[in-house]
């Protein structure tokens, strides 16, 4: 793991994944050595050099700033990429963080692999970043201006203050990682641009059209945040341009909502939901985490509950050469989300044989109003038709060996799921039958 403390840029069927820790170092002046000044390459033909650095000086002078420690460039094949690939955590790192995933429909074992692919990555420990080709001209500017920037990133930026690890809590972590790849996909579009006009001679692939549709579900998260975060950083250009996102830089969005609905950060917090009381029996109280509204976006809309008049969308006719995405991972019924509590629990049984273990849990949803609770227990209830089958209850199904329950409790949604009905009696705070 300690490989892959730096940030990546990883294309996934059609999307991408990163995460990122950066070191300080030394800042380099002007030189006519080819590898003493802020890049240095390793196995790569001059061409490829004088182009890179182009794209480097265009890029440090459009964000007003630019790399202070030597940054080494370095071509990689497909067989080094996938073992570097290996070991990152796409869906948490606690069980609880798992079990979210696992309740949202996103993933159905808690210990399934995720097959990853990346075409760039930024290793900020050893300040390299590695590009996956046969050969310079699988390069594109493109994504040489992506790298470069998160190269910029980590080392200006005060991203090395930042916990970046999952302990910091399931949504708290999806807005951080909004901000670092939104940044680098606004940079990467703003580069783009550039390319149109002030930028002669670019190198730059064609156009492709990104579907969320196409993306293994345990990724959409992640998806998340490279178009939520451009949209996000789109937004504080808008307010202040590059001044304005490196500011955000020191104090980063703390949740998915901020992130989502940009006009709510700095100031606005989600509401705190209570986790429920510790159980008696057999089972044992884990974490609580808030999943935040791009999670309860992604479990909706990935279920096909949410009608496409109830979806907030991007111009169809957009042609961003850096992505197009119709999906805003928004709508009217998770804009109204004022806080969320997701509690794990582990019983001291058999797992049974279950995919998930020996594991239950609770979601409570707070919305603005009694009203918008209504709303969305009725997506809830489509939601929970079209995963699992009935039962002679009238709010509880059947799905993956497990009990789900919803009920409505004033502004509040809540969804129960326990292995028997016994256990979800007990666990549900609301009553069940």
């Amino acid at each position: 793991m300690a490989d892959w403390d730096g940030s990546r840029r990883e294309f996934l069927t059609a999307g991408a994944v990163a995460l990122g820790v950066s070191t300080a170092g030394c800042s380099f002046g002007s030189s006519s050595d080819p590898q003493s000044g802020p890049l240095r390459f390793d196995g790569v033909d001059e061409a490829f050099r004088e182009r890179t650095k182009a794209v480097y000086d265009q890029l440090s002078e459009m964000v007003g700033a630019s790399i202070s420690d030597q940054t080494t460039i370095r071509l990689i094949d497909a067989d080094e990429m996938r073992e570097r690939a290996g070991t990152f955590q796409v869906v948490g790192g606690s069980t609880t963080q798992k079990l979210a995933y696992r309740a949202l429909g996103l993933l159905r074992q808690l210990d399934a692999e995720r097959p990853l692919e990346f075409a760039g990555a930024y290793y900020p420990g050893s300040t390299t970043i590695r590009l996956v080709g046969a050969d310079e001209g699988d390069i594109d500017d493109q994504l040489l201006a992506h790298e470069l920037f998160h190269a910029i990133q980590f080392q200006t930026a005060g991203v090395t203050d930042w916990d970046r690890s999952w302990s910091i809590g399931f949504d708290r972590y999806a807005a951080q990682q909004a901000l670092v790849e939104g940044a680098a996909m606004f940079a990467e579009d703003e580069y783009v641009d550039g390319c149109g006009g002030d930028f002669a001679g670019c190198h730059l692939p064609g156009p492709t059209r990104v579907d969320p549709d196409t993306l293994d579900p345990a990724l959409l998260l992640t998806y998340g945040s490279y178009f939520n975060g451009h949209d996000f950083v789109a937004a504080l250009a808008e307010r202040g341009g590059w001044d304005a996102i490196w500011d955000c830089h020191d104090d980063p969005p703390s949740y998915s909502g901020q992130v989502l609905r940009p006009e709510w950060y700095p100031d606005r917090e989600p509401e705190s939901v209570a986790p429920p009381t510790e159980p008696e029996g057999r089972w044992t109280r884990l974490d609580t985490e808030r999943l935040g509204m791009q999670a309860l976006f992604t479990t909706l809309w990935h279920e096909g509950v949410l009608p496409g008049d109830a979806v907030y969308t991007r111009d169809a006719d957009a042609t961003d050469e850096v992505y197009t995405s119709l999906v805003r991972f928004r709508s009217p019924v998770t804009d109204a989300l004022r806080g969320d509590a997701f509690t794990g629990f582990e019983s001291d049984a058999p797992d049974d044989g279950r995919e998930d273990g020996p594991y239950a849990w609770l979601w409570r949803i707070r919305f603005t109003d009694t009203a918008a609770a209504e709303t969305a227990y009725e997506r809830f209830r489509h939601w929970a038709e079209t995963r699992g089958a009935g039962t002679d209850l009238d709010d509880v199904w059947h799905r993956d060996g497990r009990f789900e329950a919803l009920a409505l409790d004033g502004d509040d949604v809540v969804v129960t799921a326990a292995p028997t009905m016994d256990d979800l009696v007990q666990l549900s705070p609301v009553r069940v039958a």
